[in-house]
């Protein structure tokens, strides 16, 4: 009766890491000959030399529950800690899924849906995280197991990237600035030019790219493409945003309603324009037609082909202007302005706005004055400390008004000084130049009424003039 619990089986399995018990059940026509308890089901487990790991509240629900002639998990050990295979962590989008953001009032904007990720020449692009040893297991009998190490990786070095200097071999960095992706190679790439070869519109969504742009297609309306480098479209630009750090080149146009701006630091190339805002830094060259266009050019602007022609609309140039039509048939209101100094320009405007507020705010100023006056009279001549402070602080500044008046007035004569200046520009009008047209040279203005062919104007002492 005493050794019954020897028939209790025990099995090893898994590397002798998990241990199951299968007590028997003991019975002659429904009457037990004996009875077998949790202390005899660890003298089987004891007995296959297993002390620890023992799982004690199974042992106790298969005799409360009765669970006899099955295999049950009685203990387990140690299983080993593989190690981590190594991996690459990327600071980038590494696919063109969208993703479209929710603004506050609860709308998708789905123009700001972009697969492009700018980046900096120097910047961290990815990090390799170096794979681990793991930590050994011990099995039931007491007996070590290996863990496996973790597997590694090398860092996907494409074109344009290199490991880093200062954070050492496991980090890659942008060689240049540019727009990285993940190659079909599973490389990393920064590409200095980048070509979308279709349009841009809701499957590129608005564009924003460290580098020269090439576009393939169109700007559709309402989209936004800013690049730090040069753009090349080579369809047409509708009522867009498009920004060039560098030159650009607009092959089919640039068309709309008024809505779309076109803003360059360097050169422009376009075919012809329509209802457009142009800031272009560096010279205009137009291909065709510019019609109804507000455009500001900080070189020369120059329409060499036969149809090239400026109606309707403001040109400001602080170079030149050669162009083969101004205004139209139609007496269309067109003005020209060459010479200009935008930021001369600018500086004056905000210098006589600055006039009037200063004109106002002493209106203001002397009228808290009398207020402060009459109260300090009444209070014979004290008045609260917080209300003096303001009247001496009122004073001060009454007192430097006309001083400051007389420094804006001298700095807008100098201004209007230095825009006399216009660097000998000229307006050379190959073609016609047609009734309705206004030309500026430099502060100089003149209308004209009558239709005038080939002729350059320039100014001379105050006046415009044109020779054949």
């Amino acid at each position: 009766m005493a050794e019954e619990w020897r028939k209790i089986k025990v099995s090893l399995k898994n590397e002798d890491l998990e241990a199951y018990i299968n007590v028997p059940f003991f019975g002659e026509e429904g009457g037990l000959k004996a009875i077998l308890t949790v202390d005899d089901a660890r003298k089987a487990l004891h007995a296959k030399g297993i002390s620890d790991g023992i799982r004690n509240d199974e042992l106790e629900r298969i005799f409360q529950e009765s669970i006899f002639d099955e295999d049950v998990l009685a203990a387990s050990g140690t299983p080993p800690l593989h190690g981590e295979n190594a991996r690459i962590e990327y600071y980038f989008k590494t696919d063109r899924d969208f993703h479209p953001q929710e603004d506050k009032d609860g709308r998708i904007d789905y123009h700001e849906v972009s697969f492009l990720s700018n980046v900096k020449q120097g910047q961290e692009l990815c990090r390799r995280i170096p794979p681990t040893d793991g930590k050994p297991g011990l099995s039931l009998l007491g007996r070590e197991i290996k863990a496996n190490a973790g597997k590694d990786v090398i860092l996907p070095q494409g074109p344009n990237t290199e490991l880093s200097s200062s954070q050492g071999p496991d980090v890659l960095v942008a060689l240049c600035d540019g727009c990285v992706t993940l190659n079909k190679t599973k490389l990393v790439e920064v590409k200095a030019k980048l070509e979308i070869k279709g349009d841009v519109d809701f499957n590129t969504g608005n564009l924003q790219f460290n580098g020269a742009l090439v576009i393939g297609g169109d700007i559709k309306a309402g989209f936004t493409v800013e690049t730090t480098g040069d753009l090349e479209v080579g369809g047409v630009v509708e009522d867009a945003q498009v920004i060039a750090g560098g030159s650009a080149l607009i092959k089919k146009g640039f068309i709309g309603h008024g809505n779309g701006l076109i803003k360059t630091g360097g050169e422009l190339t376009i075919k012809f324009a329509q209802n457009q805002k142009i800031r272009c830094g560096g010279n205009l060259n137009l291909g065709g037609e510019m019609m109804h266009c507000e455009t500001r050019v900080g070189g020369d602007v120059v329409a060499s082909g036969r149809k090239g022609a400026i109606i309707g609309g403001h040109l400001l140039c602080e170079g030149s202007v050669e162009v083969p039509q101004i205004g139209s048939v139609t007496y269309t209101q067109t003005v020209v302005e060459v010479g200009c100094n935008f930021q001369l320009e600018d500086r004056r405007r905000e210098i006589q706005e600055e006039q009037s507020k200063l004109d106002a705010n002493q209106d203001k100023i002397k009228n808290a004055l009398y207020i402060l006056s009459r109260l300090k009279i009444k209070l014979k001549g004290e008045l609260p400390p917080e209300q003096e402070k303001l009247y001496g602080r009122l004073q001060e500044t009454i007192k430097y008004y006309p001083k400051y008046r007389e420094e804006l007035k001298a700095e807008l004569g100098g201004i209007d000084q230095k825009m006399g200046e216009h660097r000998n520009a000229q307006i050379k009008v190959t073609g016609t130049l047609y009734p309705g047209s206004k030309l500026v040279i430099g502060k100089f203005p003149k209308i004209f009424n009558e239709k005038m062919e080939r002729t350059t104007f320039r100014e001379v002492k105050g006046e415009i003039v044109g020779a054949v």
